[in-house]
């Protein structure tokens, strides 16, 4: 009968519980990678927030006018002007 391995002890290794909670270390070099994409993805997430300001903003405005027409051409509707 050959002998086989419990499925428990597969993995087992005695110097495996030292080598599971040793940090892995970094290089310079990756660590200044991380720092530059960090700071490409916050360049990017704040011109992203920046034009999704400016579109609202837009709209904002969009709708005052709109309602700066309404009340101005109240008595006379028919000299409101229609964008079309």
């Amino acid at each position: 009968m050959p002998m086989s391995t419990r499925k428990s002890n597969a993995n087992a290794h005695p110097g495996r519980v030292v080598l599971e909670s040793q940090t892995v270390r970094r290089t310079t070099k990756e660590i200044q990678e991380d720092k530059a994409c960090k700071a490409e993805a916050a360049i990017a997430q704040r011109e992203e927030e920046e034009s999704r300001n400016k579109h609202i903003a837009e709209v904002e405005d969009a709708i005052e006018r709109n309602e700066d027409q309404l009340h101005t051409h109240a008595n006379r509707p028919d000299l409101r002007y229609e964008p079309m």
